[in-house]
């Protein structure tokens, strides 16, 4: 020290070499100081638990950032294990880290949740051991990062790949996984299981004629029901003690499916679509509107009808349009001659895209007689299809499909543009035929229906020699817009006839609002004249009734003398059918405009 050099003689060598190292000395403890702040400012910004624990889970050092949630006081912690501290799974996820770490060097990871005052919240543990001298129990360095925000971002995106935004159910990509597992066991342990795949019937409509925004709702509707409605029923409990399970999904659009493994029997799966239908069905209160639906289901069941998780899908898809086919409404178990049909389905709606293009569709003409004079006033246009390996295709064999598909709208147009330039010919040859041609409902959806209409009469048909035949399933789609179509097509002069009377569930309701000027009564009630009274009982009314609204009334489907005598005196005006001629070319409608028959002689 200093008292080395108090006394003479001074050691200048020696006093030199001190001076230096206390030098060295400030110097050093001035960078240890700037090192350790250093290092504790690299602490204070790290955002993770910093601990050094013994193999034993045992606390040596602690080190918590200020914002970290569970920060504790070190006396708490130094002393104790991690099995003293932290919850048992918790504490084994990080004792499995430091056995980890302590045989490799290094773990990371390994992640575990805490349920904290302030909610729950996830850790990943990094472990790194730490050097240290040879025969001393090692220690280890953990940083313990809160991914909290992290879990809950990973689950959203889960969420979205794998539910459907729209109904919180399980979407498709969802299904699908857990089909194949369900699949796999089923294989494993020789169990079967169905598929039940469900389409909304006329959805469609729904979104078009009331919005996409009801149409939501309505689907919204329909899987809380599927949801809440296939659970803790008598039914669903009985199959859930049979060690069943049910799985709901929306595949997308109005498409819904239904899994129920561990099936005891195909009658299990009947039992839940009947409940499925049931639920639908049900009206549903949107806005003030009633909206009321129906469900056409498929079933297919493994290992039957398909050995994975695509063919089980499809067979079930296929059943499903075999239900729609079968009137909707309905459910269909899947067979093997569906498959067959659903190909000749897919043909026929390729060549149906096609045949317009390909100039396939003809048009024949249907005479109708006035009752008064006996003679043809007008004709019913009728479509054919040409087809190219089938031959004549008559509508009730394409009609259903071309709607379903909407190429409904532009046949439509076709047969309205072709009828009304036939008749453009008739008139110039001096024939004052009316024609009367057939609405789909679904052309109502088109909003350029009333402008088409339109265009085609400017090319020189006078709108009183057009008669549009329209049914009463139109007029139930979206009664308002039809409505106003239809009252501005009168107003032009177009006759408006109300097709197929008495079949449907409105008629009476409509008559005295719509702009009617000819009902037609439906061959049905027809066909069974004389013999049938309860027919004879319905026509009468119905002619009736139209006398005394001030309207027309053409009877369909006259096939013998008998029908148009009875219909002659019961006073109806036009009569159409076999009995006086079948549907034929446009050429040789002029040559039967000099037929005469005399109804008043049937008698």
């Amino acid at each position: 020290g200093a008292t080395d050099f108090i006394a003479k003689p001074i050691n200048w060598s020696l006093i030199g070499h001190r001076v230096k190292y206390l030098f060295r000395s400030h110097l050093a403890m001035r960078e240890l100081r700037a090192a350790h702040a250093r290092n504790a400012a690299i602490l204070d910004a790290i955002p993770d638990l910093m601990f050094e624990l013994d193999l034993e889970g045992r606390y040596l050092d602690y080190h918590a950032p200020r914002s970290d949630l569970p920060a504790t006081e070190p006396a708490r912690l130094l002393g104790k294990t991690v099995a003293e501290i932290l919850p048992p799974q918790a504490a084994a996820v990080c004792m499995a880290a430091l056995r980890d770490a302590h045989a490799t060097g290094f773990s990371r990871g390994k992640q575990f949740e805490l349920a904290l005052q302030q909610g729950e919240h996830w850790y990943e543990l990094s472990v790194s051991r730490k050097s240290g001298d040879a025969g001393r129990m090692p220690s280890f360095i953990v940083l313990s990062r809160n991914i909290t925000e992290r879990k809950e971002a990973e689950r959203r995106i889960e969420r979205l790949a794998y539910f459907d935004s729209l109904t919180g159910l399980p979407n498709r990509l969802s299904f699908i996984d857990r089909l194949e597992r369900e699949v796999q066991r089923a294989h494993s342990q020789g169990t079967r299981l169905a598929i039940l795949f469900l389409d909304l019937d006329g959805f469609k409509n729904i979104n078009d004629t009331l919005g996409h925004t009801i149409g939501d709702q309505v689907l919204q509707g329909v899987a809380e029901r599927l949801h809440t409605g296939l659970r803790p029923t008598d039914m669903v409990s009985r199959l859930e003690a049979d060690g069943s399970a049910i799985g709901i999904a929306r595949l997308g659009g109005d498409e819904f499916t239904v899994m129920m493994s561990n099936l005891a029997h195909g009658q299990d799966a009947l039992v839940l679509a009947q409940r499925i239908r049931t639920l639908v069905r049900q009206p549903f209160m949107l806005e003030g509107r009633e909206v009321v639906l129906t469900a056409s289901i498929g079933i297919a069941v493994y290992p039957d009808d398909g050995a994975c998780a695509d063919a089980l899908l499809k067979t079930a898809d296929t059943a499903m349009y075999h239900a729609k086919e079968k009137g909707r409404d309905n459910c269909q178990f899947y067979s093997a001659d569906m498959t067959a049909q659903a190909m000749l389905r897919l043909n026929l709606e390729s060549n149906l895209r096609l045949a317009l293009e390909r100039d396939e569709f003809f048009l024949v003409y249907q005479p109708q007689v006035d009752a008064t004079s006996g003679k043809i006033g007008s004709v019913e246009a009728l479509i054919r299809w040409n087809h190219p390996t089938q031959g004549t295709v008559g509508p009730g064999d394409f009609i259903a499909l071309a709607e379903e598909t909407g190429l409904i709208v532009p046949i439509g147009e076709w047969v309205l543009r072709t009828a009304c330039a036939q008749a453009a010919l008739w008139h110039a040859a001096g024939h004052c035929l009316k024609v009367a041609v057939n609405l789909s409902p679904i052309q109502f959806r088109n909003p350029d229906l009333l402008h088409s209409i339109t265009s085609t009469l400017a090319g020189g048909i006078d709108p009183a020699s057009l008669e549009l035949e329209i049914t009463e399933s139109a007029l139930m789609e979206d009664g308002d817009a039809t409505l106003a179509t239809l009252r501005a097509l009168h107003g032009i002069g177009v006759q408006i006839a109300l097709d197929d009377f008495g079949t449907g569930y409105s008629s009476m309701s409509y008559l005295t609002r719509l702009p009617l000027n000819m009902i037609k009564v439906d061959q049905s009630f027809v066909r069974n004249l004389p013999c049938d009274t309860e027919s004879l009982t319905v026509v009468r009314a119905i002619i009736s009734l139209a006398k005394n609204l001030g309207l027309g009334v053409t009877a369909e489907g006259v096939e013998t003398r008998e029908q148009a005598r009875i219909l002659h005196q019961l006073a109806c005006d036009t009569l159409q059918g076999y009995y006086f001629s079948k549907p034929v070319a446009a050429s040789s409608i002029p040559a039967l405009l000099d037929r005469h028959w005399c109804l008043d002689n049937l008698d």
